[in-house]
């Protein structure tokens, strides 16, 4: 736009000075000269004024769009603050800036409806399974339930803990969807490693699981620290829910990512599958198939890329900055 203006600014000088020199050289007398430089004089006048009032009004209109964009920017959904756009003179925008408004609150009613609805979920759906758990339980004591019963019942108990994590694990990804952990900080994922393998400490004796160390260097990343703690305790859990008897869990760390791999049997599913929600390998049955789903929204969340490929019999998941 700008370009074609000035480009019609030029063609009106040169026209004014072609004129001016035209008369010049065919009516070389003094009458004539003053006649062309008073037609050529209020030319070029116009076409400088014309330039300068375009000029004007292409800069209100860009100062606008910047007050827009600005607006927008600083616009939380978690705030109650009433979005409030600077009236413009320009029709268009003022138009434009009653939609957003309508806009922006009709997201803020869907987000403040969904996130109602998940905490009324949790809350409804933890209670009857928390009173359906410790029931079972006790009938499980009782010494006159009979082996068969009591096989009914264990598998009663089972799916009703399976009901819960999947509750538990559908909230944190509701909260992380939401980016309810702003909190970020310089987190080390060395000294975090240390801490949840320390966690897992009971559990891989159990599965009797050895771990091999590499840290070549530092991997520090701006993120929340809860968010880092769930993100190395998934990809931990996974390493032993998906291991070997008597296998091992390899950890890698260096400058630029954080890899995890151990032993096991190549999947039955495409790979990049394994980060969609409910999507698990139908071998292990206790995988709720949400543990990949959550650390691929933790390292969207965070700036961070995750992979994972089977190499020489080896799951290998791989967290690098993106």
């Amino acid at each position: 736009m700008k370009r074609y203006k000035d480009l019609y600014v030029i063609l009106l000088l040169i026209c004014a000075l072609t004129a001016v020199l035209l008369i010049w050289l065919f009516f070389p007398s003094t009458y004539y000269l003053k006649a062309a430089l008073v037609i050529s004089i209020p030319v070029v006048m116009v076409a400088l004024g014309f330039k300068v009032i375009t000029d004007q009004r292409i800069k209100k209109f860009r100062d606008q769009l910047y007050q827009i964009f600005q607006t927008l920017e600083e616009f939380d959904v978690d705030e109650p603050k009433k979005v409030v756009f600077e009236k413009s003179p320009f029709p268009v925008f003022n138009e434009l800036n009653e939609y957003l408004i309508e806009l922006i609150d009709r997201i803020r009613q869907n987000y403040r409806a969904n996130k109602q609805f998940t905490q009324n979920a949790s809350h409804e759906l933890q209670t009857p399974l928390s009173v359906i758990k410790g029931h079972v339980e006790i009938l499980l004591q009782s010494p006159r339930i009979g082996e068969k019963e009591m096989q009914s019942l264990a598998l009663v108990l089972q799916n009703t803990n399976r009901l819960s994590k999947i509750n538990s694990s559908l909230i944190l990804l509701s909260k992380i969807d939401h980016q309810r952990f702003i909190d970020t900080e310089k987190v080390n994922f060395k000294k975090l490693t240390e801490e949840m393998l320390h966690n897992f400490r009971d559990l891989l004796k159990i599965k009797g699981l050895k771990v091999q160390k590499n840290y070549v260097q530092d991997f520090e990343v701006d993120m929340s620290e809860t968010l880092g703690e769930i993100l190395l305790a998934n990809l931990i859990q996974n390493a032993i829910r998906h291991n070997t008897e008597e296998g091992y869990i390899a950890i890698k760390i260096d400058a630029k990512s954080f890899t995890i791999s151990n032993p096991g049997r190549e999947l039955t599913v495409a790979p990049m599958t394994l980060f969609k929600r409910f999507k698990k390998e139908s071998a292990v049955e206790e995988s709720l198939g949400l543990g990949l789903s959550i650390v691929h929204r933790i390292c969207e969340q965070s700036e961070l890329e995750v992979s994972y490929v089977f190499e020489d019999g080896l799951h290998v998941l791989r967290v690098e900055k993106g």
